[in-house]
């Protein structure tokens, strides 16, 4: 096979240095659209579990935090619309973004997501607990995501969801009478919060810088 790389006149392809801000602004659009959906299932999984008084206020918490990160997600692409095409942004990570490593790490997180709450369903026969093993699998995932995308602040988002099971573990230690439903409320409600959480914060920083 001829080798077009060491022929005359033509040159491989050189990754930019610097990403477009434009290309930032929607990046950062479609990571806060999926974290938006995705805090949407976590919070229609966990609030069923929740009863009583609690119900009303979790649901308009829920509402608020749901539209705080809606409206993130169309502020960036809003931004990103009116932001020039040429107008440079941050500088480009030494090593492109997904690829087979990011690949590897949401085909390691379907399998111990099925795997694990497989065992839990059959074997254990204790569903209240799927998502909290859900939200241990999702949040160990964001580690080695926030490397290999090159953001740190999905570090934080994975140490946060990973304390959901942490709080519900506390609750049912204090409140042995506690409903076992609580395995299944903190760590579906609280992933939901964390997530909505970040997505308006993100929306946030950026409508600063730009008005900076």
């Amino acid at each position: 096979m001829e080798n077009t790389l060491a022929r005359p006149g033509v040159r491989p392809a050189v990754r930019p240095a610097v990403r477009t801000r434009r290309e930032q602004l929607r990046n950062g659009g479609r990571g806060a659209l999926i974290g938006t959906a995705f805090g949407l299932m976590w919070f229609a999984l966990g609030q069923p579990a929740v009863h009583g008084a609690a119900r009303p206020a979790v649901l308009g918490a829920g509402l608020l935090l749901l539209a705080a990160s809606a409206a993130a997600v169309v502020r960036l692409f809003v931004l990103a619309r009116r932001t020039p095409a040429d107008e440079p942004g941050l500088p480009m990570a030494p090593a492109p973004a997904g690829g087979p490593k990011f690949l590897t790490v949401v085909l390691v997180q379907a399998v111990a997501l099925g795997v694990g709450n497989g065992f839990v369903r059959g074997s254990l026969h204790r569903p209240e607990l799927m998502l909290s093993w859900s939200a241990l699998v999702v949040g160990a995932h964001f580690f080695p995501m926030a490397r290999s995308l090159s953001a740190l602040v999905l570090r934080v988002v994975g140490v946060a969801m990973i304390s959901t099971v942490g709080l519900a573990a506390l609750a049912a230690a204090l409140l042995p009478a506690a409903p076992a439903d609580v395995w299944q409320a903190v760590p579906g409600i609280g992933c939901a919060a964390v997530l909505w959480t970040a997505c308006a914060v993100t929306g946030l920083r950026v409508r600063r810088r730009s008005a900076a």
